[in-house]
């Protein structure tokens, strides 16, 4: 079978799985308005701080689609499924710490063709709907004609650029038939309300699906695998790539170890490491049995670093309760489970992605696995929010 053969019949596969979850007929939504924050939430947040170890927290009336668009607003968007795929197809999100907030970006390919931004404030506890979808989205092509990206499955290719308060997103399947080429680097100003194509110099990492990113802090590099190209590395103030290491790097869920100063992937049945903070890019691999519905997810599975309990934390959002912690020293799993969490939904079946983030202002992480289902926050261990420093990388010579 010919490359555009198994195109078609993915494309296929999509559609009919697609409609079995929405429905294929958009069916005009009715008016949803913008929810005030809960009168509960200074003693949610509380409750988040001081929660014990191994404790899941659920914030009551907290679905995105309550301040998403409706049908009739922007009924050129819809697609099939509408905004329940900003993230249920296969979409990503990035925490912007300045701010306190999580901020999710997706849809694309058949399923949804707005490129709406939301974010959820963890102080108010509440989703905020950032930009209004663009109206007249174009197919198969990566600007609309307002010189905003168009929508498309986002993956692991979101980030948070820290130190020029910028929000970062690269690849991903465009709205249409999903194959069209998608690899412009892309920042969101959050102060000017307004998508920059960065146009970058360097050897570029390209597109694609299934990639993964990681913004390093203090070094203020972000690092990008690309699934067949290897890793590369971002400078925003040079506004160029570097390429780093050839190895590809498909499947891999990125988060970095500020202890440690590594790099961390997981995904594919693999766990890899970069030495970043020594400049040495070439590509290891442990072995660390125990979390398979993790390691074997491909990215899909939620990945961070939780610098109090000095874990890389994952969760898998088709794993009911389950959470599981590496110890980067003992290359061991440890495997928790607590009742209270998401509901394994259809939407959870698609995977977490970057929705799943280590909060430092409440020693937790925040999960999101369903556009119509509530938030939810996790506590790996006891503590009130008591950020670690991170440590310096060298930088990229």
């Amino acid at each position: 079978m010919g490359l555009q053969n198994l195109r078609r019949l993915h494309l296929l596969v999509i559609l009919v799985l697609s409609s079995a979850v929405c429905g294929v007929t958009p069916t005009p939504s009715p008016a949803r308005p913008t929810a005030p924050p809960p009168s509960t939430a200074p003693a949610l947040l509380k409750r988040i701080k001081n929660a014990p170890a191994n404790t899941w927290i659920e914030i009551p009336k907290s679905a995105l689609l309550a301040v998403a668009p409706t049908h009739d607003q922007f009924p050129k968007t819809w697609a099939i499924c509408g905004p329940a795929s900003v993230v249920m197809a296969w979409c990503g999100a990035a925490f912007d710490s300045k701010r306190d907030r999580l901020v999710v970006w997706g849809g694309g390919h058949a399923d949804y063709h707005g490129n709406e931004l939301y974010a959820f404030d963890v102080k108010r506890l509440a989703w905020q709907r950032l930009t209004d979808p663009f109206p007249n989205p174009v197919k198969d092509q990566e600007v609309n004609a307002d010189g905003s990206p168009n929508s498309r499955h986002t993956y692991g290719g979101l980030a948070y650029l820290a130190h020029v308060d910028r929000f970062f997103g690269l690849g991903g399947s465009l709205a249409g038939v999903g194959f069209a080429k998608c690899d412009r680097t892309w920042v969101y100003d959050f102060e000017a309300k307004k998508w920059e194509d960065r146009q970058p110099g360097g050897p570029l990492p390209g597109g694609g699906f299934c990639m993964g990113c990681a913004y390093a802090p203090v070094s203020k590099r972000l690092f990008f695998g690309s699934a067949h190209r290897g890793l590369f590395a971002y400078d925003y103030e040079k506004n160029t790539w570097a390429k780093l290491d050839d190895q590809p790097v498909d499947g891999q869920g990125f988060a970095v170890d500020t202890k440690r100063r590594l790099l961390v992937g997981v995904g594919r049945g693999r766990i890899t490491l970069y030495d970043i903070g020594r400049n040495n890019f070439k590509q290891q691999t442990i072995k660390a049995p125990g979390a398979e519905d993790v390691v074997n997810a491909g990215n899909a599975a939620g990945f961070d670093y939780d610098p109090v309990s000095d874990r890389m934390v994952g969760w898998a959002s088709w794993a009911p309760g389950k959470v599981f912690g590496l110890d980067l020293d003992a290359k061991t799993w440890e495997v928790k489970q607590a009742d209270g969490g998401p509901k394994v939904s259809p939407s959870a079946r698609n995977g977490v992605f970057g929705r799943w983030r280590y909060v430092p202002s409440v020693n937790a992480f925040i999960a999101v696995s369903d556009a119509g289902g509530n938030v939810f926050f996790y506590k790996y261990a006891a503590g009130t929010g008591q950020a670690v420093k991170a440590q310096p990388e060298a930088a990229v010579k």
